[in-house]
Formats: C-alpha cells, sequence, structure tokens
C-alpha cells in the first residue's frame, strides 16, 4: 500500500538484486546501469488501528536472505515506543518478484521462517491519519528529478510530537536511528525503485542516505 502524506501508504521502494536485459544510456539512466535486476517485493502489513490496513513495500534482492527479513522487522520493532498499543506490523516470509524494468511479477521468494509480530507498546490518544515519514535518498536521477523513496509511519501516538505540532527531536532520533540501521545490516543492497512510465523504463538507485524531516504528515488516500 502507499500510505501518502501518510497516504495511507506506507510505501517504501526498495531493492537488491539483478537481470540480464540493458538499460541504455539516457536521462535517469546512467550508462553505468548495465542491467535490469529481478526485485524481491515485501509487503508489510500495518493492522489494528482505525483506518487499517497500511502496507509498507520494501524491494529486495530475488532471494532475500533470513537475515534480510529479519532486519526489516528489526526496523520496525525500533519505534514500537512510537506506535499504538496493539497496532501490529508483519514481515511477510514470502512474497512476489517482480521485474526492474516492467514491474510485472515474475516468480515468487521465500525464506524459512516467518518474523513475528510487531506490536506497539505506546499508551496514548492518537491520530489514526498523522504520523511521520523516512526519505531514503539517493545519487539517481530520473525524469531531471533525484530520486528518492518515502517510507510512511502511521499513526504514530500524540507523544510522538512537539508543543509547536511538529516531531519530538527523540521521535526524530529514533526514526533515524531505526533507518541508518537497516541501511548499515545490508550495505549496498537496499535502493530505491523508480516506477516505469511511457518513455521510460523502471529503475533502482541505491540509497546512501536517510532522513526524517521534522514534520508531521497526515495520512489522504490509500493504494496497494
Amino acid at each position: 500500500m502507499y500510505l501518502r502524506g501518510l497516504s495511507c501508504s506506507y510505501r517504501a521502494r526498495y531493492v537488491l538484486g539483478a537481470d540480464n536485459a540493458r538499460f541504455g544510456a539516457g536521462p535517469g539512466r546512467p550508462a553505468a546501469h548495465t542491467a535490469y535486476m529481478t526485485l524481491a517485493r515485501v509487503r508489510c502489513t500495518w493492522q489494528s488501528w482505525p483506518g487499517a490496513p497500511g502496507v509498507s513495500t520494501f524491494y529486495l534482492d530475488p532471494s532475500p536472505s533470513q537475515a534480510t527479513v529479519d532486519s526489516l522487522r528489526t526496523f520496525f520493532n525500533a519505534m514500537i515506543g512510537l506506535l499504538p498499543t496493539g497496532l501490529t506490523i508483519n514481515v511477510p516470509g514470502s512474497g512476489d518478484e517482480i521485474s526492474e524494468s516492467t514491474g510485472a511479477i515474475s516468480g515468487t521468494w521465500s525464506v524459512g521462517t516467518v518474523p513475528t509480530s510487531v506490536v506497539g507498546t505506546a499508551a496514548g490518544a492518537y491520530a489514526g491519519n498523522a504520523g511521520a515519514v523516512i526519505h531514503w535518498l539517493t545519487d539517481g536521477v530520473a525524469g531531471n528529478r533525484r530520486v528518492r523513496g518515502r517510507t510512511f509511519l502511521v499513526p504514530l501516538i500524540s507523544g510522538a510530537y512537539d508543543a509547536t505540532g511538529s516531531l519530538a527531536t527523540t521521535t526524530i532520533t529514533t526514526l533515524t536511528n531505526a533507518a541508518t540501521a537497516l541501511i548499515g545490516a545490508n550495505p549496498g543492497l537496499i535502493n530505491v525503485w523508480t516506477r516505469p512510465r511511457p518513455g521510460r523504463s523502471g529503475l533502482q538507485n541505491a540509497i546512501n542516505q536517510v532522513r526524517v524531516p521534522d514534520l508531521a504528515v497526515s495520512l489522504r488516500s490509500r493504494r496497494v
């Protein structure tokens, strides 16, 4: 799902892997990128809050390791103190493989053990459509714009914000550390995927930085 703004789109677009088709050089398509990749799509589902379900989508290697899947659970588990009590996030143990260039399903992936559910522990009031966003930054360019991904984290409890209506400093630190650890646990493997458009194939770019803006976001729409 793609939670925007927190579009109930908790969606992040990420990658690892490779296949055999060729990119030509051109705008947003560097010559150094010589092969399309096969991506394993990991849809992490958010449940048990008004407005559920939500989905955070990541794209990984066509044969992701157990450790990589577990690191996604660790990423979400690092923020349970900001998630409402009883809210759950489930990282799957299997899913679809897709073509980087077209987005078409090309196969399936699986690991041996499905990670246990992440469960929110924070008591207190919250708005079902409000939270935060993580920006995943790259050096890539597509359509004359820098390529970056976003993961929307909605909802968060009221204690995640400060008196001015933006995110509390401790919230920014918690989310930044969780995102940085996820990238560090999978060095060189997690990327942002740009979807194909008329005249342009899909394209992945490696994440090299993370940023959590000091901004409360609200979810206005949902797509899968």
